[in-house]
């Protein structure tokens, strides 16, 4: 008897989510786990293009952006306004110059944590605030997530 494989999908969307959200909490404890930001950037940047076939973990990749913005104190939106900027002007471009597929899924995850750093910075002198905190937490996170991205993800040309 076969099994339906829709029921499986959800069950490995549910764990996933789970598991992120995990990941996300323990993140705010110990600031040696990183908190995957730039795995879900870069799956949300590889597909988005799929709209109506991943719609539902395109909704929880953007609520767990949300997520981070939140708990840590950056503006919010701040991953969305991103994310559209760097679908809109960017991902073709790096898809173009770079032939190295793992090369690609490294700038993705860099441009998920500077870009959005940068963006905030730029917020924040708008808004006539402090400018964020950087750390050097940074290229470690970067590193992590880029050898998780690697692992996880295939870029079709």
């Amino acid at each position: 008897m076969r099994r339906n494989s829709t029921y499986q999908n959800h069950l490995t969307l549910f764990w996933l989510s789970l598991w992120l959200l995990l990941g996300h909490s323990l993140s705010a404890l110990y600031p040696l786990i990183p908190s995957f930001v730039g795995v879900v950037f870069c799956y949300l940047l590889l597909h988005a293009h799929d709209r109506e076939k991943n719609a539902i973990p395109l909704l929880l990749g953007f609520t767990y952006l949300f997520l981070y913005d939140v708990n840590k104190g950056f503006y919010l939106f701040s991953y969305v306004i991103l994310f559209v900027f760097v679908y809109q002007f960017v991902v073709h471009k790096v898809q173009v110059t770079f032939t190295c597929n793992n090369c690609i899924l490294a700038v993705y995850v860099s441009i998920a944590y500077l870009g959005h750093y940068l963006l905030n910075m730029f917020l924040a002198y708008l808004d006539n605030e402090t400018f964020p905190y950087f750390s050097s937490y940074y290229f470690y996170y970067i590193a992590v997530d880029s050898i998780l991205s690697f692992m996880l993800f295939r870029i079709v040309r």
